[in-house]
């Protein structure tokens, strides 16, 4: 079990690595509300989500269960799992009004920003992109 300290430094570490990725962050989420795609078409968003993770060590499954925009991004090994889902389409007439080009974006950046906890403690990091939600 961590420390009080150790466990302060992590959650440091994590904040520093957010506010550092937060102009490409932005800058994805607006790339994905100034592209909406429709339920079960989200082509651009999921392979711009599924890149991002990639560039930063994921192994990106893309295609779950026979869906082409559905993806599965893993990093780390073994115990605790924990899994981010990223809803990423848009809805008729209103763009992303819903503001899922934000969930999947923050889906993402948290899944990449909790590689911390994962190197320092073990575990598994899924980020999962969710079509038509």
């Amino acid at each position: 079990m961590a420390s009080t300290q150790q466990l302060e430094k992590l959650k440091k570490q994590i904040q520093d690595d957010v506010d550092a990725r937060r102009p490409e962050l932005i800058a994805l989420s607006l790339k994905i509300h100034a592209n909406p795609e429709l339920a079960w078409e989200e082509v651009k968003a999921s392979g711009w989500l599924t890149e991002y993770l990639e560039k930063n060590s994921f192994r990106v499954e893309r295609g779950i269960c026979d869906l082409p925009t559905a993806f599965m991004a893993r990093y780390g090994q073994g115990k605790p799992v924990i899994a981010i889902m990223a809803e990423y389409d848009a809805l008729p007439d209103v763009g992303h009004g819903c503001g899922h080009n934000i969930i999947g974006t923050s889906a993402v950046g948290a899944a990449v920003a909790a590689k911390f906890a994962v190197e320092q403690s073990g575990g598994t990091i899924l980020a999962m992109g969710t079509p038509a939600e």
